[in-house]
């Protein structure tokens, strides 16, 4: 089976995906500690409460919508159907929800934990996602380019019957492909 999968699976790659989130989660804190800490000018500590908290309480939001308000806009829309939403694009109404929902208890988060004023904690809450968005971006290509290093550098290489390795441009994502 081994013979049989692309190089990434069984040689340098294999943890990738997980590698990178941790990687990812944590340059994503320490972005929201000291985005926290330069515009709001919060002591450390409690910018660093605010960059874990404030995740954990936005994945509760997210668990609520996908959960209950998913439920609840699907069968009012197909109650009173309408040419403008229909139950097929809710995810449309859930992101845009979501996101406002996001932006308010990051907000509301940063004014609680460090006291800060309203206006700089609303600041912090649009300029933190675009940071960690470059960051991300950032790992992204930093990672895209170590792969083809090690590849073309001869340690991707599997067996010769094995086809040639692709380097997917939507990296890092897995590039085995089913083959049972």
């Amino acid at each position: 089976m081994k013979d049989f999968l692309q190089y990434d699976d069984i040689k340098i790659f294999k943890y990738e995906n997980l590698y990178l989130s941790v990687i990812y989660t944590i340059g994503h804190i320490f972005v929201a500690m000291m985005c926290n800490k330069i515009i709001t000018g919060a002591s450390l500590d409690m910018a660093a409460a605010d960059a874990f908290v404030e995740p954990i309480i936005n994945g509760f939001w997210f668990y609520f919508l996908l959960v209950y308000l998913k439920k609840v806009f699907v069968n009012r829309i197909e109650q009173n159907p309408s040419a403008f939403l229909s139950s097929k694009n809710v995810g449309i109404l859930l992101a845009v929800l979501y996101t406002i929902g996001h932006i308010l208890i990051a907000m509301t988060c940063n004014r609680v934990l460090t006291g800060a004023p309203l206006n700089l904690a609303a600041i912090d809450a649009f300029v933190e996602p675009i940071i960690n968005g470059f960051w991300f971006y950032l790992l992204f290509e930093v990672f895209n380019r170590y792969k083809r290093n090690k590849i073309s550098n001869g340690m991707g290489r599997v067996h010769n019957f094995a086809p040639s390795p692709k380097i997917s441009k939507l990296a890092p994502v897995n590039n085995k492909k089913h083959t049972d």
